[in-house]
């Protein structure tokens, strides 16, 4: 990313623009239940299932997550023995 303190690195260009888009504050899309808003229509739907309640990524030390990239996060900080 081009903007001051911003190190962010992307391989795709379409993820640079999205990005981009967050600098300038063009977040139209909007999760109906708490508010927070996105740069892109996507995001929106991966954030929408943190409130779905489902959790079906389960991490053997017992705990669940609502999306993939968050299990492998709580596996990498190595906070159990999962």
């Amino acid at each position: 990313c081009l903007f001051d303190g911003c190190n962010k690195k992307f391989g795709r260009k379409e993820n640079i623009r999205a990005h981009v888009q967050t600098h300038l504050g063009d977040r139209q899309f909007k999760c109906n239940h708490c508010g927070k808003c996105f740069v892109r229509q996507h995001d929106l739907k991966r954030h929408a299932k943190i409130h779905s309640g489902d959790k079906p990524h389960k991490c053997p030390c017992g705990n669940g997550f609502a999306r993939q990239d968050a299990l492998t996060r709580h596996r990498q900080r190595g906070v159990c023995d999962g």
